[in-house]
């Protein structure tokens, strides 16, 4: 298979189906089918990390001004307080965000972000309430519901990683404050159920707002989904599913962009005698046979750099991008002979005929020689020498195989 060179288009993005699937599915544990889950985190993942990078921030400052706290309800731990913050929690905390700025995939994001915002959080505030001796420091266990928050409703983390983070954040809450502080046992009780309460209404919310983010991606989704078939039809022939005229001329727009030595080719064909065959077998043998010829041809492309069109009635068009005129004779050649063999009865002439096409070569270098559209306008004439000549052949002839008087194939091989 020959070199296709750089694709003109190509598609990344979910299909509507996927989408759709989706949408009726409504999967509680806030997960994506494989591939379009891959699609939302390549989405989104980037603008989450700036996100979670300036919220992190926020974060640790806010935290540190809690040391204007500490030395009013705690100021015995006043000076352990400050260096943990200062010596330990912050650049610990601020060696995570940087790692954030790497953008690392979504695991290790949010694994982050439970380990820098939850777990090196929460052990400062049991070392702080180690050194209490004892004495019961309500502002110390109770600043973990904050913890909680700033995980949740701050940061957003994702559910399937908040949820058992904080579930572990209430253990260690129950176990810090029957260990390091003697509250009556139903004091603990009491301390600890509202704590749980409010980290069961936190991971609510937060399971809403993951949910609904989700949703309106998909619901967004869908509608780019739509636009995009909506504007494929709009650039297909509804007969043969080729593109039509409007794709034909964008996609040679685009060829005209390349700043450097990348020569076009252009194959023009055209069936042979279709008008006698449209008024011996009538309009609809006619376009089933359109159809036919048009398959040939897609099936007869060298993949996704390769382009055919319907060039109007019974007139194809293939645009070849960094295709030599040796490489794209060979491809006319191949569609010849499969539209040939295909056996196509035409009924019009004599029997034991069967539909064939001629076609037209050229080649350029738009950047340099001639537009787009000249070489086209040179294929035409190919084209129709190629009739002028005895039809059912490419035309111009070749050294590698087309014989230059008569323009038929006598070596090209597919």
């Amino acid at each position: 298979m020959a070199d296709n060179g750089a694709h003109i288009s190509s598609s990344t993005s979910a299909d509507l189906a996927s989408i759709d699937a989706a949408i009726r599915s409504r999967n509680w544990l806030l997960r994506f089918p494989g591939k379009l889950e891959a699609v939302f985190e390549r989405d989104t993942g980037e603008e989450r990390s700036r996100d979670l990078i300036v919220r992190a921030y926020i974060g640790i400052v806010v935290y540190d001004l809690f040391a204007i706290a500490d030395y009013w309800a705690t100021p015995k731990l006043f000076w352990t307080a400050f260096w943990v913050r200062a010596a330990f929690f912050t650049p610990v905390a601020l060696v995570i965000t940087a790692i954030l700025h790497t953008h690392p995939r979504a695991f290790i994001r949010e694994s982050l972000i439970c380990i820098g915002g939850g777990a090196i959080a929460v052990a400062t505030i049991i070392f702080l309430m180690a050194e209490s001796g004892g004495a019961p420091q309500a502002t110390l266990h109770e600043s973990m519901i904050l913890v909680v928050l700033f995980l949740s409703v701050v940061q957003r983390t994702r559910f399937s990683f908040l949820a058992p983070t904080c579930l572990a954040i209430i253990v260690v809450h129950v176990l810090a404050v029957a260990y390091f502080y003697h509250y009556a046992m139903g004091q603990q009780v009491a301390i600890n159920m509202v704590f749980s309460a409010a980290v069961i209404f936190a991971l609510i919310a937060a399971y809403t707002m993951e949910r609904d983010l989700r949703l309106h991606y998909l619901l967004s989704q869908r509608g780019l989904a739509q636009n995009s078939e909506l504007d494929k039809m709009t650039r297909r022939d509804s007969l043969t599913g080729l593109g039509n005229r409007r794709a034909l001329e964008e996609t040679l727009a685009a060829c005209e962009q390349f700043d450097f030595a990348v020569e076009l080719s252009i194959v023009l064909l055209d069936i042979d005698h279709f008008k006698l065959f449209n008024d011996s077998a009538g309009h609809q043998a006619g376009d089933l046979c359109l159809k036919r010829v048009a398959g040939i041809i897609q099936a007869e492309l060298r993949g996704q750099a390769d382009h055919a069109f319907r060039f109007g009635g019974e007139e194809f068009i293939v645009v070849l991008p960094q295709t030599t005129m040796a490489k794209a004779l060979v491809v006319a050649e191949r569609m010849r002979r499969a539209i040939e063999s295909a056996g196509i009865p035409h009924p019009a002439l004599e029997s034991a005929a069967y539909v064939t096409a001629s076609f037209g070569v050229a080649s350029g270098q738009p950047a340099f020689d001639l537009t787009a559209n000249g070489i086209v306008a040179n294929a035409d004439e190919c084209l129709y020498a190629a009739k002028r000549n005895g039809r059912n052949q490419v035309w111009p002839g070749s050294p590698a195989g087309i014989g230059p008087d008569t323009g038929t194939s006598t070596s090209l091989k597919a």
